[in-house]
C-alpha cells in the first residue's frame, strides 16, 4: 500500500470514528457563527455599512463559505430577523413565560419580564430596529409584514384586554406597546451612557429588576 493510499484509509478512519452528531453539527455551527457576526454588524453600522467579507472574518469562517450558505447580503439580513423571530417573538414569549397566567393582567406582567430580559439578554435586536425602523424601506416593509405586525397585534390586543379589566392605564394601546418595548430596551441598547450617567451597570440582575419594577409601576393602574 502507498503512503497516499494509507494516509487516506486512515483519514477515512477516523472520519467513521466519529460521532455521527459532531459530523452533522458543523454546518450548523458555522450557521451560527455566522449569525452572530452578522447581527453584530448590522446592529452597529446598519445594512449598507455592514459588508459580508467583514462579517465572515468575524465569524472566522471563508467568505466563500459565508456566500455559500447566504448568497447575498439581503439573504443574510433576512436570516438574521427570522432567526431573531423564531427566538424572541412576543406571542412565543407569552407561551414560555406565561404558561399558567390566565389574567390578561398577569400574562402582560409575565411579558414585560420576558422582554426586559430578552432585552438585556439581546440589546442588539433594539439597535437594529433602531437602525431599521426609523424611515420607509423595503426590509422595515418586509419585517412589518411578516414578523413585527403579528406582534403590535398580539401585544396591543392583551394590552386592550387588561384595559379591559381595569388593570392597566387608559391609553392607546399601541402607544403604550411601543413605550413598554422603549423602556425595556433602551437600557441595553445604549448601555454604555446608562452605566456612564447612572453609575450602575444596567445588566445586573438587581437593575434589571429595577427596570420591571419601573415599568410596572408605571404601566399598571395598580401595580403590585
Amino acid at each position: 500500500m502507498t503512503s497516499a493510499s494509507a494516509k487516506a484509509e486512515s483519514i477515512v478512519a477516523g472520519a467513521k470514528g466519529r460521532p455521527a452528531a459532531t459530523r452533522k453539527r458543523r454546518p450548523e455551527e458555522v450557521r451560527a457563527r455566522v449569525l452572530t457576526a452578522a447581527l453584530h454588524a448590522f446592529a452597529t453600522v446598519g445594512f449598507e455599512g455592514a459588508s459580508t467579507r467583514a462579517i465572515a472574518a468575524d465569524a472566522q469562517v471563508s467568505l466563500s463559505l459565508l456566500l455559500y450558505h447566504f448568497q447575498t447580503k439581503d439573504d443574510l439580513w433576512k436570516a438574521v430577523v427570522v432567526d431573531l423571530a423564531e427566538r424572541y417573538s412576543i406571542s412565543g414569549l407569552d407561551a414560555i413565560v406565561a404558561p399558567d397566567a390566565t389574567s390578561p393582567k398577569d400574562r402582560l406582567k409575565a411579558m414585560i419580564r420576558g422582554i426586559v430580559n430578552m432585552s438585556a439578554e439581546v440589546p442588539e435586536l433594539h439597535r437594529l430596529m433602531t437602525l431599521e425602523a426609523h424611515q420607509p424601506s423595503k426590509r422595515l416593509t418586509w419585517m412589518c409584514e411578516n414578523f413585527i405586525g403579528k406582534d403590535f397585534e398580539y401585544m396591543s390586543g392583551l394590552i386592550s384586554e387588561a384595559q379591559k379589566q381595569g388593570a392597566v392605564r387608559r391609553v392607546d394601546p399601541g402607544r403604550l406597546r411601543f413605550a413598554i418595548l422603549g423602556m425595556a430596551a433602551i437600557p441595553f441598547s445604549v448601555s454604555a451612557e446608562y452605566q456612564h450617567l447612572t453609575k450602575r451597570n444596567p445588566f445586573s440582575k438587581i437593575e434589571i429588576e429595577q427596570t420591571i419594577e419601573l415599568i410596572n409601576a408605571l404601566i399598571f393602574a395598580e401595580p403590585d
